[in-house]
């Protein structure tokens, strides 16, 4: 299956030396996604993807990478880089595979922008100031959603630009397995969490 490779590693939000040196090489269809999914604790340590490819075959290339590796993991999808060589070999080897490097950056720009975020989550976001958690209950439990101050709808680390997509590819798909093919976009299925107070359409 296509897809993408990617490397990452940890980082200091503060800009500290934090002495590890190990990076990340896993498989995505998502890359933006899977970063967003690996910071979703509020913590000063961070995930960053340093370097991603688009590949013809994701799987077998992560495989492969893997097995050429296997004398540095650390643990599962991690790798030893106390040379600090990893990203140069990895870069090398994705070349010579025929990857096509992405511009990651680029590609999170994109990701934000590909979407249009419901014009009432923006001024939500505004009207509180920060971000501020949420409630959607589905078949009786209680999830809780963020709503950014970028208007952007957040469960389980992943960014959703209006009600309905948040309920289908996110709650329904997390409780089921499955993506959701019907929804609504009213603003009165949350609660405030702190308040207990519905939100109006």
């Amino acid at each position: 299956m296509e897809g993408f490779i990617y490397l990452g590693e940890l980082y200091d939000t503060l800009g500290r030396t934090i002495g590890i040196s190990d990076k990340k090489i896993g498989l995505s269809q998502s890359p933006v996604h899977r970063e967003n999914s690996l910071n979703r604790t509020k913590s000063p340590i961070g995930y960053r993807i340093i370097l991603c490819y688009k590949v013809d075959n994701m799987s077998k290339v992560e495989k492969m990478l893997h097995s050429i590796l296997d004398s540095r993991r650390t643990d599962g999808e991690w790798f030893k880089d106390d040379e600090d060589t990893l990203t140069g070999e990895f870069s090398n080897f994705m070349t010579v595979y025929g990857g096509i490097k992405i511009d990651f950056e680029e590609l999170k720009e994109n990701s934000s922008t590909s979407t249009n975020t419901d014009t009432r989550l923006i001024e939500l976001a505004n009207k509180f100031g920060r971000d501020t958690p949420l409630i959607r209950n589905y078949l009786g439990v209680d999830y809780e959603v963020i709503l950014t101050t970028e208007g952007k709808l957040v469960f389980m680390g992943e960014k959703f630009d209006t009600p309905n997509t948040l309920y289908n590819n996110g709650i329904v798909k997390f409780v089921k397995g499955k993506k959701g093919g019907s929804g609504t976009n009213n603003l009165s299925q949350f609660l405030v969490k702190e308040t207990r107070i519905r939100l109006i359409d």
